[in-house]
């Protein structure tokens, strides 16, 4: 088993996994957003590329569910998002994309106990990377600016990483999924957040 944990303690879930399933790099406007709303809220300040971390959707149990709070930045929105309101760091977030077979953290705003040797397998939403100097992505690792052609989406859903990261596991979740976690926690609050815009 393995845990994420929020950084003041109050929250924590427990994976029946040890190891993760995919790391990528992340440059989209909405993880940038989302990172900062929980800085300015008392979090951790936003790396300049975030990585991002994936683990199987199922959590076997949940420690400090009264400080967990589900946020989406806008509506419509795809991703929602579960915060410690205490601390305000990010303990996971869904997409629909990840079909209830996976979740999404980032490691750096949040306390793992799990192996996080895995190295990012792409760079991706590099259109909106908005540093001057170029990012530090390793040569080895591929590059996707955006999904404006459905090429570029369709060769990074071809990357053997992706393919077994979103597949539907053998067998079903021993405890909860990610998605039935951020069900129990009431209304989700939807922040009226302007699309890039700094959340001040």
């Amino acid at each position: 088993m393995s845990s994420i944990s929020c950084l003041c303690g109050e929250c924590k879930l427990t994976l029946s996994e040890n190891h993760p399933m995919m790391s990528l790099y992340c440059a989209c406007k909405d993880c940038t957003q989302a990172i900062k709303y929980g800085a300015i809220k008392g979090g951790k300040a936003p790396q300049q590329l975030p990585q991002l971390v994936y683990v199987r959707s199922d959590i076997i149990s949940v420690n400090g569910i009264k400080c967990m709070k589900a946020f989406q930045l806008r509506n419509p929105a795809k991703s929602t998002r579960v915060y410690c309101t205490n601390c305000y760091s990010i303990l996971g977030i869904n997409h629909p994309s990840y079909s209830n077979n996976v979740f999404m953290f980032f490691p750096n705003h949040c306390e793992v106990d799990l192996d996080l040797s895995i190295k990012p397998c792409a760079a991706i939403h590099m259109s909106s990377y908005p540093y001057d100097e170029k990012a530090n992505i390793p040569y080895e690792i591929p590059v996707f600016h955006n999904w404006d052609y459905s090429q570029e989406k369709d060769r990074f859903f071809s990357l053997v990483d992706v393919k077994k990261a979103f597949r539907k596991p053998l067998t079903p979740p021993v405890g909860k999924t990610f998605k039935e976690l951020i069900n129990s926690l009431g209304d989700i609050k939807t922040l009226d957040l302007e699309i890039g815009a700094d959340p001040f």
